[in-house]
């Protein structure tokens, strides 16, 4: 047995004992054996209804049992003119009600029920307006009592929901950061590719006329001055090509100007559902490509550490130009608080080396009252 059932079984003890109570102290137990007889069934009835457990109840069985005690007590009524049982009746009706149509129990709205009904019976009148205020407000109690629990439920419904959510959107940030890595990957691979083809063709080439050179000396020595200038031609070529497949590798090519920046937000627009400004009067002869190359590393480790950790909805970046240097400041609307301490992970100080290796300072702090803001400033090349 669990400790729910323990509860519910020790709650039901308690609602029983109580209406034994009142009705003992009402005096419902004295006089006429018929009477006794009456009014024990009435609490028997009572006890079996709360006892049987919830699954067992259907709605003609539910209205057979309220028809049952509704008899009994009007038989009571009738013929002993015991005019406190309306009370008792209504308030085992009450009782059963919110026991049987609520999910979970109200310990409190069970005490106000029994207070008032301890209220009516020993303090009200037997005359009818009595009995349908107490009726009534016994309707108020009951209704007042299934809103306040459903509305708990719902409450408690909304938070596991929201937990749910906050674990899919994690999961979709996740997926996000990975996504943006197999892009990397994937253009890194497309790159490599391109060198292999390359540098493969040339040296392929070199190898097959050089060792053709090595005959050609010997009997023609005119061709192979020519088959020379040939391979001249493709070392040159090659090594344009090997050039050419590097500087893209270093981002010299793909990541330089502003375009790429602002391909980097859309991205992340695009996967993680990220909103962003970006802010720049520079053009992309404004800058050294290597500086480009920098501040797109910045960038993109900076995506990454908002989609995995800050929950942001919103990033804003701004590019200038101050006093001989390049500023590009990165900030969030993230769930960081200012009050919260600043713990420097991998991807800051990846950020910080690369900035220093060119001479250059970052700078973060948490802002007000929420987000976090990087500014990576790298000094101008003369």
């Amino acid at each position: 047995m669990t400790v729910e059932n323990i509860r519910e079984n020790r709650g039901k003890l308690i609602n029983i004992a109580v209406i034994f109570s009142l009705m003992y102290m009402s005096q419902l137990f004295i006089g006429s054996l018929p009477k006794v007889l009456l009014n024990l069934l009435f609490l028997a009835i009572y006890a079996s209804v709360l006892s049987v457990p919830k699954s067992w109840w259907s709605g003609k069985r539910l209205f057979l049992a309220f028809l049952i005690i509704v008899i009994e007590a009007m038989t009571v009524l009738f013929l002993f003119h015991e005019i406190k049982l309306i009370y008792f009746l209504a308030t085992a009706i009450l009782s059963i009600s919110v026991r049987l149509s609520l999910s979970k129990p109200s310990i409190l709205g069970m005490t106000v029920i029994f207070v008032t009904a301890v209220l009516y019976i020993h303090f009200g009148s037997e005359d009818p307006f009595s009995i349908v205020s107490f009726g009534m407000l016994s309707i108020v109690i009951y209704i007042t009592i299934r809103n306040r629990i459903q509305r708990n439920e719902m409450y408690e419904l909304d938070k596991l929901h929201l937990a749910q959510l906050q674990e899919a959107y994690e999961q979709l940030q996740e997926a996000s950061v990975t996504a943006m890595q197999y892009a990397v990957l994937e253009e890194r691979t497309r790159i490599a590719r391109e060198i292999h083809d390359a540098v493969g063709h040339s040296l392929t080439s070199l190898i097959v006329q050089m060792q053709a050179l090595r005959y050609m000396m010997k009997k023609e020595p005119e061709k192979a001055e020519k088959s020379l200038e040939s391979i001249l031609v493709v070392a040159r070529q090659g090594l344009h090509d090997i050039r050419i497949s590097v500087h893209s590798l270093a981002d010299d090519r793909s990541e330089s100007g502003i375009t790429p920046l602002k391909a980097l937000l859309s991205r992340m627009e695009a996967t993680a559902s990220i909103q962003y400004e970006f802010d720049t009067v520079l053009n992309d002869e404004d800058i050294d490509v290597n500086i480009y190359g920098t501040l797109f590393k910045i960038l993109q480790e900076a995506i990454t550490n908002i989609i995995r950790h800050s929950q942001a909805t919103m990033v804003y970046v701004r590019l200038t130009k101050e006093a001989g240097k390049i500023v590009m400041q990165i900030r969030d609307n993230g769930i960081l608080q200012s009050s919260q301490p600043i713990h420097e992970g991998f991807g800051l100080k990846v950020m910080k080396e690369r900035l220093e290796e060119q001479g250059g300072r970052l700078h973060y702090s948490a802002m007000e009252p929420h987000g976090f803001n990087i500014i990576a400033e790298v000094p101008m090349l003369d």
